[in-house]
């Protein structure tokens, strides 16, 4: 069967009844599509929950208590449609729903910031073994060009003593980094600033620095998958190949940090050119099992 004629809207209107009916319907139709994944799934079917189960107010990682439940007729219409526009238009899903989840904590999302998919959230989840001292609690945080705010807020949880400053140069990007902070009550927690790296940040150091910078060079820009345009091109490119902003960091982080602070900073396929640049630096590359390379941690003597 083609995909144009799966792609009926009487058929998920009268002949799928539960969330796993439909969530079948779409992974078939997303299978036969021409899409990329990469934005929170890696196959149809994860995203095909990705779709439906935030669409109800639901984290996709309750699946297995849900998937019998009843979807009423206007649910599968509006499921319905975001399929289509998934397909035809090539929108991410998590820009459909305008929600996800990192570390466990769901975040409003749109497209004025990137989705969040950084590794980092294994080290996190991880509660940073073997990277943190088990006897160390960072009371100083600085999340360097957060974005959404995911690595701010999933640190604030893991951290409850901490203080965090969240920084971005977009400010589009902070207005959606405060909604989430309220969404979560952390307002007395997490500090929204608005800074060109550590230009506006205030006089003190911190325990942790955490950065999940741009570092795609700006040719490279024409070469990725279409779902990848909907996303803000600042969040994605760096001068200098892609690694202008990751030598600030590195260059400046030392005036920011306590003696015995960390650095952390996900460079992904840049890491040979970081490597190369920096002769004399002693980089830790931490070990991501679940997928991600190139975050290293500098400890600040």
């Amino acid at each position: 069967m083609k995909l144009n004629q799966i792609l009926k809207k009487k058929i998920i209107i009268k002949e799928l009844f539960s969330i796993q009916d439909v969530v079948r319907w779409i992974a078939s139709c997303f299978s036969m599509a021409d899409l990329w994944y990469g934005h929170g799934a890696d196959n149809p079917w994860d995203e095909a929950i990705n779709l439906v189960l935030p669409l109800l107010g639901l984290p996709p990682y309750i699946w297995n208590i849900v998937y019998k439940s009843k979807l009423s007729i206007k649910e599968r219409k509006i499921i319905f449609e975001l399929v289509i526009k998934r397909i035809k238009k090539k929108i991410p899903v998590v820009y459909l729903t305008n929600k996800t989840w990192f570390c466990g904590h769901e975040l409003y999302i749109d497209d004025r910031v990137l989705i969040p998919r950084s590794p980092i959230s294994e080290l996190i989840n991880n509660k940073f073994k073997s990277v943190i001292s088990s006897y160390k609690n960072p009371k100083f945080i600085l999340d360097l060009c957060t974005g959404s705010g995911c690595i701010a807020i999933a640190c604030a949880y893991l951290f409850p003593n901490a203080h965090i400053d969240a920084v971005d140069i977009s400010l589009d990007a902070i207005n959606v980094v405060e909604y989430n902070i309220q969404l979560h009550g952390l307002e007395n927690r997490i500090t929204p600033i608005c800074s060109n790296l550590f230009d506006k940040l205030p006089k003190y150091t911190y325990d942790l620095i955490i950065s999940n910078p741009p570092y795609v060079n700006k040719k490279d820009i024409n070469f990725l998958p279409k779902e990848y345009l909907y996303e803000p091109k600042i969040g994605f490119i760096s001068k200098n190949n892609g690694i202008e902003i990751i030598e600030k960091i590195i260059s400046m982080s030392p005036f920011f940090l306590r003696k015995k602070g960390i650095l952390i900073c996900e460079v992904g396929d840049k890491m040979i050119k970081i490597i190369e640049k920096y002769p004399d630096i002693y980089f830790q590359w931490l070990n991501i099992k679940n997928g991600g390379v190139g975050i290293f941690k500098i400890e600040n003597k």
